[in-house]
């Protein structure tokens, strides 16, 4: 008899939390947000990318970490290198990376400085396949024009640590 008692008033609590309030559902309109980052890996086969913020999110512990998220749906519409905006339309999975869908929004053209031959976009295409590090934030990317080289500073999240890597600005 208390079993059945005790039963009923655990259900009784739980079961409230169960039930989404009308004021918790939100139109897709008011839910909708955009990320912006550079697309470091492709996967065409699932038409997804990692795009990775370069503004730092928060501290993993006494690690900083960087927002880094695959989005499905735009891998056929960006290529590595670039920085992108896209507006996300999924749920995001809070894996790191986390993993969404999104919408195409618009590319943010780097300006090529005066005197180099490589594109940055390139630039950071050949950094990130140079160096295989594990979701990677671009920190820095400069040219010098008396070596020809370009300097880029990657931090991999997984490492937590600064990544230098040289790139000859030639084609």
């Amino acid at each position: 008899m208390i079993r059945n008692i005790l039963l009923v008033i655990f259900v009784l609590v739980c079961l409230p939390g169960c039930i989404e309030s009308p004021e918790s559902l939100e139109s897709p309109e008011q839910s909708k947000s955009t990320f912006t980052g550079y697309v470091a890996e492709k996967d065409t086969k699932a038409n997804r990318a990692l795009l990775v913020s370069n503004s730092e999110s928060s501290l993993m512990g006494n690690e900083k970490i960087y927002d880094a998220d695959w989005i499905a749906g735009i891998a056929d519409q960006v290529n590595v290198g670039e920085k992108v905006t896209v507006e996300i339309t999924g749920m995001i999975m809070t894996s790191y990376p986390g993993q969404t869908s999104g919408t195409f929004l618009s590319k943010e053209k780097t300006e090529k400085p005066e005197g180099a031959v490589l594109e940055p976009e390139e630039v950071l295409r050949r950094a990130f396949h140079q160096e295989k590090t594990h979701i990677p934030t671009v920190k820095k990317i400069s040219l010098d024009n008396e070596k020809n080289v370009w300097n880029v500073t990657l931090y991999d999240n997984s490492l937590h640590k600064d990544i230098e890597v040289v790139i000859e600005d030639r084609e």
